[in-house]
């Protein structure tokens, strides 16, 4: 499970208050936030393979539904102004909080570093590998062997995410940085080939 230990300082009325000269406040003493779990309610596949005069194409979709994720990337990016959220908001004059405040990026992302700012749904589904390959029919070799060629390529469409990450991303195999990403390397397009000879 990811907790947030502090929340922005708020109002009678669930508002994060706004002093009078456009300041925000942290609240560290609200206690342990559940922002929920890191494990997935289901993981799903599907896979389907067509062929026809001996070319092969094999395709793999990949999905996960539930469970959260949290970004100190995002958060530190956001803290320091190099992040393109916190770029947008400098174009539009500031952040906007209840609705009508505009506050000042730079206060804004000093101040707001709560872990449930940075949680996302860990939703994803994605085009998870593809193998297109021909057969060379044992005709060729005198009805001795069989040659199979074929190229693969993994992880290769990211078609829906909430997170501004790879959500499956992990910092540790261990177990207290699951569902966290901090400045891990982005994750990778995997692409090869196999050659297979039947006698």
């Amino acid at each position: 499970d990811i907790y947030s230990l502090s929340d922005l300082q708020r109002d009678d009325r669930g508002n994060i208050y706004v002093s009078p000269d456009g300041n925000i406040a942290k609240d560290n003493t609200v206690g342990d936030i559940l922002l929920g779990s890191t494990f997935p309610k289901s993981n799903m596949s599907w896979r389907n393979s067509f062929g026809y005069k001996g070319v092969n194409l094999d395709v793999l979709l990949a999905a996960r539904f539930g469970g959260v994720v949290y970004s100190s990337t995002q958060s530190f990016l956001d803290y320091y102004g190099v992040s393109e959220q916190s770029a947008l908001d400098r174009d539009n004059g500031g952040v906007m909080v209840n609705g009508t405040d505009l506050i000042s990026p730079e206060i804004y992302y000093r101040t707001n570093n709560s872990a449930q700012y940075y949680t996302y749904s860990a939703d994803n589904i994605r085009l998870q590998e593809v193998a297109l390959g021909y057969t060379i029919p044992k005709s060729v070799f005198n009805n001795k062997a069989e040659l199979s060629l074929s190229l693969i390529g993994r992880n290769l469409l990211m078609i829906y995410k909430k997170a501004p990450f790879d959500p499956e991303a992990t910092a540790t195999t261990g177990n207290y940085y699951q569902g966290m990403y901090y400045f891990m390397s982005p994750s990778t397009q995997n692409f090869g080939f196999n050659v297979r000879l039947k006698f």
